[in-house]
């Protein structure tokens, strides 16, 4: 039984340290998720600011329009120079919702690239275990293999036995215990 339970209870202790260091790997595989996700946020927000920066610049271009407009007596809500406010408004919107779909882009491709991590620790612990459960076993069986002390043995009485006997060679009779053997 000796022969089965040691190479089991060592690979089990082996397995336990392959466990811990895929612990560690899988925890800097999260951590690795969680800092895509901050990073993406970080560019999403450099998106947002993007599009922020767009509607002050919608703004800025349509008081100016009016400006113009109104040192011109012009009426700013009517003829060109609403077609003007109105074309720099498009214009604007369209730039605006560019950014807007770069920030979401980016958000995704984070989020997407944060759980590719987060499954690939999963399949790292998954590993780990199969592999520790799989060594118990191989050396479970492997120890079964070494087989066991004889189950009969010798005795004191059988090992006399056998030390006494004599043999017939051609030489004449052999006694192991006799003192010259022959």
């Amino acid at each position: 039984m000796a022969q089965v339970a040691v190479p089991m209870a060592i690979s089990a202790v082996s397995g336990m340290a392959e466990m811990k260091a895929a612990k560690a790997q899988a925890g800097g595989l999260q951590a690795q998720a969680t800092l895509t996700r901050m990073q993406g946020r970080q560019e999403a927000l450099k998106y947002k600011k993007q599009g922020l920066s767009v509607l002050d610049n919608i703004l800025a271009t349509s008081a100016s329009i009016n400006a113009r407009a109104g040192a011109g007596n012009i009426d700013p809500n009517s003829g060109s120079a609403m077609a003007l406010k109105r074309y720099a408004q498009a214009k604007g919107a369209d730039e605006y919702y560019m950014s807007r779909e770069g920030q979401i882009i980016t958000m995704r491709q984070a989020e997407l690239q944060a759980l590719e991590y987060g499954k690939q620790a999963k399949a790292v612990m998954k590993a780990a275990q199969f592999k520790a459960i799989a060594n118990i076993a191989m050396a479970g069986y492997q120890g079964s293999l070494l087989g066991g002390a004889p189950s009969g043995g010798m005795t004191p009485t059988t090992f006399q036995q056998a030390a006494s006997a004599q043999v017939q060679g051609a030489g004449g009779i052999y006694d192991p215990l006799a003192p010259g053997g022959f």
